[in-house]
């Protein structure tokens, strides 16, 4: 498993800790990785696309 370490606000950090001792998640590694998890599920179409866009517009480019 990779570590990533990260700035998050202030606000932001209270919200993961009251859910955490709300019990809700065992920790706020997992709080983080199931967040993760989430958005890349909810985006990872757009995600691709953006990707595959990308791709085609370097290809494009570079045949002149």
């Amino acid at each position: 498993m990779k570590t990533i370490q990260a700035e998050l606000p202030e606000r932001l950090y209270q919200e993961i800790q009251a859910l955490v001792q709300g019990g809700w998640f065992p920790d706020e590694g997992e709080l983080l990785r199931e967040a993760l998890r989430r958005y890349l599920d909810a985006h990872r179409p757009d995600l691709m696309e953006d990707f595959i866009r990308s791709d085609v517009e370097w290809g494009l480019s570079g045949a002149n």
